[in-house]
């Protein structure tokens, strides 16, 4: 099997604005549109693959130019079924510029479509080429907790909680550190037993706020206390996770597995949060994975659910899957609930499809 072609689209999604928060009920505000770079792989023997990369914010211009020029010509003519080898190819060919940042954005979207050939020539859904440890994995919704109102993040998420939504993952850190704490507490105490809540804060506290926050976080509960500090603190990290009974979860910014299996070893953080897109794609996050199972970390990457799915049913490491609506409109398929879980469907591969109506989205070059 050999690759003949890589091609690209690219679609701008709107989120809708975030809903209004006023200055007692702070929130960073979300992204009101992203854009998805879609990759189609086409092989000579008849599979075609499909991948993605999400830009949230600029950039996305850069990341399908990218493709198309560098990344294209590293993956045409090889076999597609050889992931690991092409993703060491991409990373010597970056080298000169370094491959994080745009790179890794770019050959994250052709890696997870290498991946999604690699299944379909096995004929199984990606989940059980990874290994199949579990048919489905509970799952948080964190695109509902973003930019608005405590009360409108209750709302919003109680539907999900009856599909089976094991907690609510909320930003915090717009600025007035009690109204967040206030906020917090609102959620967690509007979603009552149904759910618990992880709070992100996407490294905007100094040490001694994130040790204030974390014991306020304990008493109310919070699932786990995710990015409180920069990533560059590896030394604040350390004596946070030393005082902290609830979990402290790093690693959404991280831009290289390097940086993962150094915080994994120093044995302080229990969960790990890596991002597909920002690492590169599905291979990077394996051998983060393999990593965190040898040290009893858990893993959870950073939503795309599409993938993440695949990578928590089939990795015992990967315990949860973080689930955003972001790309309803641009994909079919892929995942569905099953019992309260998320769970992927039987098709090989991904599973995904372009949705029928994806086009009204799409940017024309």
């Amino acid at each position: 099997m050999r690759l003949v072609s890589l091609s690209t689209d690219h679609f701008r999604v709107p989120l809708g604005k975030p809903g209004r928060v006023s200055l007692t009920d702070p929130a960073p505000a979300g992204p009101q549109a992203i854009d998805v770079i879609v990759v189609h792989a086409q092989t000579d023997t008849g599979p075609a693959g499909v991948g993605f990369a999400v830009v949230a914010g600029a950039g996305a211009v850069a990341v399908r130019s990218l493709i198309d020029a560098e990344v294209s010509p590293l993956v045409v003519g090889q076999d597609p079924r050889q992931p690991e080898k092409r993703f060491a190819a991409a990373e010597a060919h970056f080298r000169g510029v370094g491959f994080a940042g745009v790179a890794a954005r770019a050959y994250s979207a052709v890696d997870v479509a290498l991946w999604d050939l690699k299944a379909k020539a096995a004929g199984v859904p990606l989940a059980e080429l990874l290994g199949g440890v579990r048919t489905a994995a509970p799952f948080f919704v964190s695109d509902v907790g973003t930019g608005r109102p405590a009360a409108d993040v209750v709302k919003q998420a109680k539907p999900l909680l009856k599909q089976g939504a094991a907690a609510v993952r909320i930003e915090v850190g717009g600025g007035d550190v009690r109204a967040d704490a206030d906020r917090v507490r609102e959620i967690s105490d509007g979603l009552g037993e149904d759910a618990a809540v992880c709070v992100a804060a996407d490294g905007r506290f100094d040490l001694g706020t994130a040790e204030a926050l974390t014991h306020f976080f304990e008493d109310v509960g919070v699932e786990w206390f995710e990015d409180p500090l920069p990533a560059t603190d590896a030394i604040g990290y350390a004596k946070l996770a030393g005082m902290a009974e609830l979990p402290i979860a790093v690693g959404s910014s991280f831009a290289t597995r390097d940086r993962f299996f150094q915080t994994i070893r120093d044995g302080v953080i229990r969960v790990v949060r890596p991002d597909v897109g920002r690492l590169g794609g599905v291979t990077p996050v394996l051998k983060v994975a393999a990593v965190a199972e040898a040290f009893g970390v858990s893993v959870s990457p950073v939503r795309m659910p599409e993938v993440g799915v695949h990578l928590a049913c089939g990795l015992a490491a990967v315990t949860r899957v973080d689930r955003v609506d972001w790309l309803a409109d641009v994909f079919a398929g892929g995942l569905r609930v099953a019992d309260g879980k998320l769970a992927p469907t039987d098709a090989p591969g991904l599973g995904l499809t372009l949705a029928a109506d994806a086009g009204k989205w799409r940017v024309p070059r």
